[in-house]
């Protein structure tokens, strides 16, 4: 079978990574993949390294609104004349861009879109409120067009349901897995650009450096809850993104800069995740983060919001809303200011370091959950679809 997956961009996101993982998928199992990718260019990701068919729509995002207009008219186009080339049987997009575009794109292939956050808390950074109305219109047009629409987790599909108006039957979930036991090979692969110190236990964030992710929490949480203790704890965040000086200016004001190391993005972050004791996501929403299912795969305790821990890796409830906080501000705040959700977050961490037993009840609430953490899984679920 033909195929053409289209995405908005390739960086180090979870979607990206999905795309990438399920491409070399289909040309295992003897398909023909296309990749569209709607911004970028060659050599701007390592991940495209070894891609054999991919297509760039434009060089970067416009900015200027008469221009943004004119960019996706071009690649609309852009998507048309591939699909009229490579006649697919299955076109896959990933993220709302792409989504859209492929929905409209005139096509007897099977369409699949798919939603990896929860849009309702994403598009809360619309302020104007005529703007809103018409692109929850659009989301709630397209999901109700395309009969094959992929929610990342339970809240992602009834965030469709309830906010949008996606009709039920349009839906179905299907959880981000990995493939756990080559993340166990490669864990063991050598670091050399950090020393995790035997006597600390580290508490570990990765994701970019944004708004979504909502480090400078994680930092006052940090700050407060080492106040309480012996100083044998460190921080490690890895990353990159457009907060990263403000992140480690934050790190300075609050005195936490000795244990707190700031690693560039890698690879290979396995090698870094397994010396973590906890693993704690900060980000005020997800749809369902990759990163959760990798640090399962090392059985690594973890914690975080309550919009960005799925409930459904848990075989028990209560054990979920033990390991989740509720993100109360949602705007970034460098300053030193200290708020109640991040009071929170503290007590959760010094349990989630602490209190064996608790850190033990969160293994066991997900072991159910990671004995089908394998990539394979997820991928036939998207091939039983495309048939």
């Amino acid at each position: 079978m033909k195929y053409i997956l289209v995405i908005d961009h390739i960086a180090t996101g979870g979607a990206e990574r999905i795309l990438i993982d399920y491409y070399h998928y289909l040309k295992n199992k003897g398909h023909q993949p296309h990749i569209f990718v709607l911004s970028g260019y060659a050599g701007q990701s390592k991940w495209t390294e070894d891609i054999d068919y991919i297509t760039y729509g434009s060089k970067g995002d416009e900015d200027n609104l008469i221009k943004k207009g004119i960019q996706q008219l071009s690649l609309y186009f852009k998507l048309k004349k591939l699909i009229h080339e490579v006649k697919p049987d299955v076109i896959f997009s990933f993220l709302e861009k792409s989504n859209l575009l492929t929905i409209i794109a005139p096509s007897k292939a099977i369409k699949i879109v798919s939603v990896h956050n929860v849009l309702s808390i994403q598009y809360t950074k619309l302020k104007n409120p005529q703007v809103k109305k018409i692109v929850y219109n659009i989301i709630k047009w397209m999901y109700n067009k395309c009969p094959n629409v992929i929610a990342v987790s339970k809240q992602v599909k009834d965030d469709l349901i309830a906010t949008f108006g996606v009709q039920t039957d349009n839906i179905h979930i299907i959880n981000n897995y990995v493939d756990r036991e080559n993340i166990r090979i490669k864990a063991q692969e050598t670091i050399e650009n950090f020393t995790f110190l035997p006597e600390r236990k580290y508490i570990m964030n990765i994701g970019r450096f944004s708004d979504q992710k909502a480090q400078w929490k994680l930092l006052k949480a940090f700050a407060l809850y080492l106040k309480n203790t012996n100083g044998n704890v460190g921080l490690v965040l890895m990353g990159h993104g457009e907060y990263t000086t403000d992140l480690q200016e934050l790190a300075k004001k609050l005195q936490i800069e000795k244990y707190t190391t700031f690693l560039p993005f890698n690879v290979n972050p396995y090698k870094y995740m397994r010396h973590a004791h906890l693993f704690v996501l900060s980000s005020i929403y997800e749809g369902f983060p990759i990163v959760l299912a990798e640090v399962s795969s090392l059985r690594i305790p973890f914690l975080g919001t309550q919009k960005a821990i799925p409930e459904e890796m848990f075989d028990q409830k209560k054990i979920w809303e033990q390991c989740i906080f509720k993100s109360s501000t949602l705007e970034k705040d460098f300053s030193t200011t200290i708020h109640q959700d991040e009071q929170d977050l503290a007590e959760l961490i010094k349990k989630g370091v602490e209190d064996e037993n608790f850190r033990q009840k969160i293994l066991e609430s997900t072991a159910q959950w990671e004995k089908q953490n394998t990539k394979r899984i997820q991928f036939e679920c998207y091939d039983s679809i495309a048939k």
